[in-house]
């Protein structure tokens, strides 16, 4: 069954996973990694050859695994580094995609012309692209995207250990770096575990962070706590500014 959707004016909503393909000339599975690795068997009867199948899922290495396997170099894996910690339909909006980057993640199997359609369609959204091994990716988004859910949510859990009430007290930068914590845990819970060893490793590498800034402090070591600050405002400023 489908029906139109009022957020959406134009767009078609329906859970017949046929009906939604029908006579398209590209398919784009925009759900949980998990759910886009098991759509590839599904699909693959029900498109022709020619149709080009492409993603949005925020880890690639098992995803392009799967999908290649089940669709063949038609499938080209994406990432658009766009998003915010609201889900569902209704926080759908029109320019998401603009000025963000999509990262496509093409391998030896790719078909180059599933690979030009699946950057034109990114490009249309309004996205910049990047191309990326599956593994490169996975490596570079652990520590820009990945990791700081994880820390956003960790600093939630530190900031209410004792404090049952902050919310009153916190100012913008709580606010701002805490964020992302809201968004859909379950799903949430599915990238971090399929990333799983980049993740770990660049947890342990803010672990070592954190540690020597702890010692800093505990030495009462003004010289390191400022080296270790400006440190990260001069790279911050830098990349700041080749944005």
């Amino acid at each position: 069954m489908a029906t139109v959707n009022k957020h959406l004016p134009g767009c078609v909503v329906t859970t017949d996973l046929a009906h939604a393909v029908k006579g398209a000339e590209i398919v784009v599975l925009c759900t949980s990694p998990e759910a886009i690795e098991a759509s590839g068997s599904k699909l693959a009867p029900l498109l022709s050859p020619d149709v080009v199948v492409t993603d949005a899922g925020s880890t690639k290495a098992s995803i392009v695994a799967r999908l290649e396997g089940d669709l063949g170099g038609r499938f080209i894996g994406a990432h658009p580094m766009a998003g915010s910690e609201q889900s569902g339909i209704a926080a759908a909006r029109a320019d998401l995609f603009d000025g963000s980057v999509c990262i496509l993640t093409p391998t030896s199997r790719s078909e180059p012309t599933a690979l030009l359609k699946a950057g034109e369609l990114w490009k249309s959204a309004g996205c910049d692209l990047r191309e990326l091994s599956p593994s490169v990716h996975d490596r570079i988004v652990a520590r820009t995207s990945h990791l700081p859910h994880a820390v956003a949510a960790a600093l939630v859990h530190a900031a209410n250990r004792d404090e049952a009430e902050i919310e009153e007290f916190v100012g913008n930068g709580y606010r701002d770096t805490t964020r992302i914590a809201g968004g859909p845990a379950g799903m949430w819970a599915e990238i971090l575990l399929g990333n799983r060893a980049e993740v770990v490793n660049s947890v342990q590498d803010l672990m070592v962070e954190l540690t020597n800034l702890k010692a800093s402090l505990e030495s009462d070591d003004r010289e390191a706590v400022e080296a270790f600050l400006e440190e990260a405002r001069v790279v911050k400023s830098y990349q700041r500014r080749q944005a």
